[in-house]
């Protein structure tokens, strides 16, 4: 890969990871869709074997994993923000491929 071609790519990189992170709106973790029974002996979901389906959002915390319960309501947003968080994390590692690639091109010479 040439130089004008990685300067590119990292100037494109880079302008979208600054407007990802400008914006601000991201969140560490991941998203887990479990079913589980309520406990409530009329409910459907012992009645019926029909468990309730619920998102959560698994964050790292100390070495453990902590569930964040998500209400309907908040699904769509905070999957966004997740989805955001990932997308940043790739450019990141993007970033820092291209800019090996620079490193390798300037110690061969090719400046």
């Amino acid at each position: 890969m040439d130089r004008k071609h990685i300067n590119m790519s990292l100037k494109q990189a880079t302008i979208h990871l600054a407007r990802l992170v400008g914006i601000g709106s991201f969140l560490k973790g991941n998203t887990v869709i479990m079913k589980r029974v309520c406990g409530n002996k009329n409910c459907r979901c012992i009645r019926e074997g029909k468990k309730h389906v619920s998102m959560y959002l698994a964050k790292k915390e100390r070495n453990t994993t902590k569930m964040i319960y998500i209400p309907k309501r908040l699904e769509e947003e905070v999957s966004a923000k997740v989805a955001a968080y990932h997308k940043i994390k790739k450019l990141i590692g993007r970033i820092s491929e291209l800019n090996y690639a620079d490193l390798e091109s300037k110690k061969e010479g090719d400046v």
